[in-house]
């Protein structure tokens, strides 16, 4: 409808009809988040690797939260919605969301609240294996979001995990090649164009192309010289977090002392 708007050069009717639209979408998303799920604001990454780390929140894996990831970058409703809406928003942080949310509801058997319960699930109804499927399905929404199963491994053992095991590796890895397998066959099943963006990778981000791209010498010390760069302000980066980091540590001590002398004096 705004393309023809504009086509017709109604340029203010097209902006009305779009801001209405984006408003409407946004208000949505939003209200899902506030009345139905709260948990479900922010991205979902720094939630998930709380829970990994020891820090079990309320809500924050549950199936509402599922459903109504919003704020922005969400899951399912919410990051239709708010996609739909034109926001600046990526999708690594609902697909991680949703498949540690998902993960979740495996390790834990179902949802007796909304009555899905699954009996053969039970044996998963321990803590142990209730984190481990939650780091393969962290894993896992990285591998779809980027189609880069190594790279859900690697989120998951840098990023994700505290405490990494061996049996964790052979998992995540065979969690994240499901995903690229089921991942490339509906990408091939949509290439016909029934399935909007999805077959033309519009839901990949960073997707690669058939296309032959030739580098040359100048090209490639460009990319080495951009590393170097990186590092460099990279290392500078660490140094100077510690530098504060410690600085703080001596003023919190310093203060602390401060504190307890003055009340014993």
């Amino acid at each position: 409808m705004t393309t023809k708007l504009m086509l017709e050069h109604k340029y203010y009717k097209a902006f009305a009809a779009l801001a209405s639209c984006n408003l409407a979408l946004a208000a949505a998303a939003a209200a899902l988040c506030a009345y139905i799920a709260p948990a479900a604001a922010g991205s979902g990454i720094p939630e998930v690797k709380a829970y990994l780390n020891g820090v079990d929140a309320h809500s924050i894996l549950a199936p509402s939260t599922l459903f109504v990831k919003v704020n922005g970058i969400g899951s399912i409703f919410g990051s239709i919605l708010c996609v739909s809406a034109g926001f600046v928003v990526g999708k690594e942080g609902p697909m991680v969301h949703t498949g540690a949310c998902i993960a979740s509801l495996i390790g834990q058997g179902g949802s007796r609240k909304y009555h899905l319960t699954w009996r053969w699930l039970r044996y998963f109804k321990n803590d142990r294996d209730r984190r481990d499927l939650i780091t393969c399905g962290a894993a896992a929404g990285v591998a779809s979001a980027f189609r880069a199963p190594v790279g859900g491994v690697l989120f998951a053992l840098e990023e994700a995990a505290s405490w990494w095991r061996s049996a964790l590796l052979w998992r995540t890895f065979f969690t994240t090649a499901v995903v690229a397998i089921v991942l490339r066959a509906f990408i091939q099943l949509c290439s016909t164009g029934t399935c909007g963006l999805f077959g033309e990778g519009g839901l990949i981000m960073y997707d690669v192309s058939a296309a032959k791209v030739a580098y040359s010498v100048p090209d490639i010390l460009a990319v080495i010289l951009l590393g170097v760069i990186g590092g460099i302000f990279g290392s500078l980066y660490n140094y100077l977090v510690d530098k504060v980091l410690r600085t703080y540590s001596i003023i919190n001590e310093y203060v602390l002392q401060s504190i307890y002398h003055s009340s014993w004096s």
